[in-house]
């Protein structure tokens, strides 16, 4: 989870930033909107959703979808999301008038946030392991599949490589991510030694 725009910023503000697909080619995205200061979602108030379809065919991380939080004077939320590339678009709009939070429920959201911090904390280092774990297993994968490095792996070697990187994405695709580091660590050695 991003955010966009913290508490108490005036009204009307606008907010932006680049976000990426998670896996290869992936031609649509969904955006979802929430309200509230915990940062796992899941504790969040969700305010709505859109989906962005016809991004074009790349390896993940390459696409650049530009998403736009924008606030207005009356509180009315208008939520962008354009493909920089095929400048597909779409868009939701959430007023003020429905589905939001009341003053009491956003106190109890924030005493919340307060006091489950540290367990937020450790949930949020063990996906942004994960994610950098998968980041790393596609981009060895790529390069070993570089034509540049044709000559300079010898087919066993890179079946080993390519066996190891499977074995850890569907690992992380089945389990639960408990022992990341020392995974990352294998295949560092294992790719290094």
């Amino acid at each position: 989870m991003a955010v966009l725009i913290k508490r108490n910023t005036k009204f009307p503000t606008e907010k932006t930033q680049i976000f990426t697909t998670g896996v290869d080619n992936q031609a649509s995205m969904v955006i979802q909107v929430f309200e509230g200061e915990d940062s796992m979602t899941r504790y969040n108030y969700f305010l709505g959703s859109f989906k962005l379809t016809g991004i074009p065919a790349a390896p993940r991380g390459k696409p650049r979808i530009k998403v736009t939080f924008r606030i207005d004077n009356n509180g009315i939320l208008n939520v962008s999301a354009v493909d920089e590339i095929s400048r597909e678009c779409n868009k939701i709009t959430i007023t003020n008038n429905k589905g939001h939070l009341s003053k009491d429920e956003m106190e109890r959201i924030i005493n919340d946030a307060q006091a489950y911090r540290k367990e937020d904390e450790t949930e949020l280092d063990r996906i942004r392991a994960k994610i950098s774990l998968e980041s790393y297993c596609y981009n060895i994968k790529t390069r070993i599949n570089d034509a540049k490095l044709e000559n300079t792996i010898n087919d066993h070697d890179k079946k080993k490589i390519t066996d190891a990187i499977e074995e850890t994405l569907t690992w992380l695709e089945t389990n639960q991510v408990r022992h990341i580091l020392f995974l990352l660590f294998s295949i560092c050695f294992f790719l290094v030694g």
